[in-house]
């Protein structure tokens, strides 16, 4: 469904007519209006059971679309009691939009924005009382420029403009609303920069910015009314500059001879054709998320259906939910299994005992199905034309406002030219926003840069090897990964698939320092969450710990990597390190089948790239581990990873390693459930696990056959302290 919301009619009077939309009967103290193909919810169900059935009185019987729109008047208070018992009524669901949208007052424009009757996608919500940032999700690409929006709790006036500074004065006589505007004289809004800045108290930092600023009364109230119902990537801010409040109205006429309601619907359908087209394509996205809203739950009424024939337990039938999850995404024949058994006469089950032996035997069939193929050719075809289709990654960079101006951040994006840049107070705002939907995120990624406070480095994780060090450490420079893994922890951790750049490194060579003052020693792993080498490109995180492990003799660094970086040992080879700090940088190259890198490890170099840098950096003299961890099943793994070995005995001289780490997949239960619940279900997320003391791991019989054959092969080309095998009293 989709929810419009404006605060006056006039607003939206075009689209109303345009999509021949009726007036609904409601007893809210606000005007709504819908189409016909509007579904009734469940609120009207009960209504129709009362005998008191709502109706839409429609102006014509071949209205279409799913709309319903309401006029929730002016100000924040309207704005947020209209969104929220509009969505709470109609029990707005997974997959709905809202559109929020109107005219707003220019206060700032950027060359051609400054014209007037332009639309805007808004970027970012801020309050002007409070000072409290939101920001409506960047995915899908429009035809719209986009701008920052303040909500105030005044209607801002020609009178309240009037201020003179040094360089500038602002009057309420001094311009007059029209919607002509010429290359050499542009139409600017007679409040100003300076006006506002006195009016609302906004920082001059932010009035620097390369941003368009609007103004208007409710937009942070539906924001924050809407995402405790909705997903932030189905709310849609559109905004309409004009250069008054509507509070004007008792102002008549102005010196254009025009009534300022006239004038507002002359600005507003300017390009009102762009907004007809944008709201089709909202149509259009709406009808593929009612799809696949449709589609799961189509699947969990089978799920249903399927464990009433096994007459299982609630706590068995979550289980075969989970089973055909996993079936799902190995793209397997499942629904023809269970229609042999029913050919077969066991199914429905005479009783429990009959209906686990079924699922028994599903299970052990299930583990030996491989996953069938890849997403095809057409199938890719079809998702590029979408409704909306997303931004490339890094198409935005949000930098934290005292970071704006830095040369790092500067050389950042220079980078990329053509990205928007965003101002927000601080990472957080952004990064751990509510009902984020990170599945999609991963397909347009954004990047932020920030400013690491607090914790910086932190004791390693219980799940991952010490490798005997006392003083294992890890630090915290990037949030996610530039890679996306299908078994990756991280997206269960984060509610956001976003970039976090933190770029105060001196501040972390300070701790660093403090950590071996009191340690004595210190073992950190500066990749041990993320792929820095991925980056090194972009910020040279890596060569700038190699400089520093030049000034500390007590220090190690880790550097877990499945890139190939061999850009970095070229330009590591240029810094002339000493031998003493090239043995004290540790590179450690994850090491999985091709067939699992295809498959799961999306973006990462291939096998043949990751050797090929590891035998690059054994060259020039850096300490070297192989880390096949974690090891992940498949139907068909002991082939795989005895193929993996033989390429890698073959390619690698294993008397100069280091050492190698060997471990199966493992992860804690939360993160399993997030990862679950935000990226869907894959090979990796719906294994039937095993769970002990918080941990999900692989049955324990296949377990030890997986770790103990990758350990058996190791040892026939090393000693057995040169491998490290990750055991549950690491925990």
């Amino acid at each position: 469904m989709i929810f419009i919301f404006a605060a006056h009619y006039g607003e939206v009077e075009n689209i109303i007519k345009q999509k021949k939309m009726g007036k609904r009967k409601i007893s809210f103290p606000f005007l709504q209006y819908c189409t016909d193909g509007w579904n009734e919810s469940g609120a009207k169900k009960e209504q129709k059971q009362a005998g008191k059935e709502r109706s839409c009185m429609k102006e014509s019987a071949s209205a279409d679309g799913r709309i319903l729109l309401t006029i929730c008047g002016e100000g924040r208070n309207n704005a947020a009691a209209a969104v929220a018992a509009t969505l709470a009524k109609e029990e707005a669901k997974k997959g709905d939009i809202l559109l929020s949208i109107g005219s707003a007052a220019m206060l700032k424009g950027v060359g051609e924005e400054r014209l007037l009757g332009k639309w805007f996608l808004i970027h970012a919500l801020e309050e002007e009382g409070s000072g409290r940032a939101f920001y409506p999700e960047l995915l899908y690409q429009t035809d719209f420029p986009t701008a920052r929006l303040i909500t105030g709790d005044k209607v801002l006036r020609r009178s309240d403009a009037t201020c003179t500074t040094e360089t500038k004065s602002y009057s309420s006589t001094e311009k007059e609303i029209s919607p002509v505007s010429n290359r050499g004289q542009e139409n600017v809004s007679p409040f100003g920069t300076n006006a506002f800045m006195l009016m609302c108290g906004e920082r001059p930092e932010r009035m620097d910015t390369e941003e368009t600023l609007l103004y208007d009364m409710e937009s942070t109230a539906v924001f924050q009314s809407a995402n405790a119902f909705l997903s932030l990537e189905n709310l849609f801010f559109l905004r309409c500059s004009t250069d008054f409040g509507v509070g004007e109205l008792e102002s008549g006429q102005h010196g254009s001879g025009k009534t300022v309601p006239e004038m507002l619907r002359e600005q507003m359908r300017k390009e009102e054709e762009k907004v007809f087209s944008f709201l089709s394509h909202v149509e259009q996205l709406d009808a593929e998320k009612e799809k696949e809203r449709e589609k799961e739950e189509a699947f969990l009424r089978e799920s249903t259906t399927l464990a009433e024939e096994l007459r299982l337990s609630f706590v068995l039938a979550k289980k075969l939910e989970g089973l055909l999850s996993y079936a799902e995404s190995l793209s397997s024949e499942w629904r023809a299994y269970f229609q042999k058994k029913r050919e077969e006469g066991l199914l429905p089950c005479r009783d429990k005992r009959g209906g686990q032996k079924v699922l028994s035997d599903f299970t052990a069939w299930l583990l030996l199905k491989e996953k069938q193929g890849e997403q095809s050719k057409e199938e890719m075809a079809q998702e590029s034309e979408k409704a909306l289709p997303l931004y490339p990654p890094f198409s935005h960079i949000y930098v934290e406002e005292e970071l704006l101006g830095g040369e790092e951040v500067q050389a950042i994006l220079k980078k990329f030219p053509k990205a928007k840049c965003i101002p927000i107070r601080h990472y957080k705002d952004l990064f751990n926003r509510r009902k984020q939907n990170r599945a999609l995120q991963e397909k347009s990624r954004k990047l932020i840069l920030a400013k690491k406070e607090g914790q910086r480095i932190y004791p390693g994780a219980p799940v991952c090897q010490s490798f005997s060090e006392s003083a294992f450490y890890y630090a915290s420079l990037l949030m996610n990964c530039p890679f996306h893994c299908e078994y990756c922890y991280l997206q269960g951790m984060y509610p956001s698939a976003n970039l976090v750049l933190f770029l105060n490194l001196e501040d972390y060579f300070s701790d660093c320092r403090r950590l071996i003052k009191e340690k004595g020693s210190l073992y950190l792993c500066i990749s041990y969450d993320t792929d820095l080498l991925a980056l090194e490109e972009l910020y040279p995180f890596v060569e700038r710990f190699a400089r520093f492990l030049e000034e500390e003799p007590d220090l190690r660094i880790e550097v877990r990597t499945k890139a190939g970086g061999e850009s970095l040992f070229r330009r590591l080879l240029k810094m002339h390190l000493s031998e003493d700090a090239k043995k004290r940088l540790i590179f450690a190259f994850t090491l999985s089948p091709e067939k699992i890198v295809s498959e799961a490890e999306h973006g990462t170099a291939g096998l043949k790239g990751r050797l090929k840098a590891v035998k690059m950096a054994m060259e020039e003299g850096f300490t070297l581990r192989l880390c096949f961890d974690p090891m992940l099943y498949h139907a068909d793994w002991k082939s795989l990873y005895t193929a993996l070995l033989e390429t890698v005995f073959r390619e690698i001289p294993m008397e100069k390693l280091y050492d190698v780490s060997v471990g199966s997949f493992r992860i804690s239960e939360s993160y399993l459930k997030a990862m679950t619940k935000s990226c869907g279900a894959s090979p990796y997320t719906s294994f039937p696990y095993e769970n002990t003391d918080g941990y999900y791991h692989y049955p324990k019989e296949l377990l030890l056959k997986m770790e103990g054959f990758l350990e058996q092969r190791l040892l026939e080309k090393l000693p057995k302290e040169k491998i490290f095998r990750w055991t549950e009293e690491e925990k």
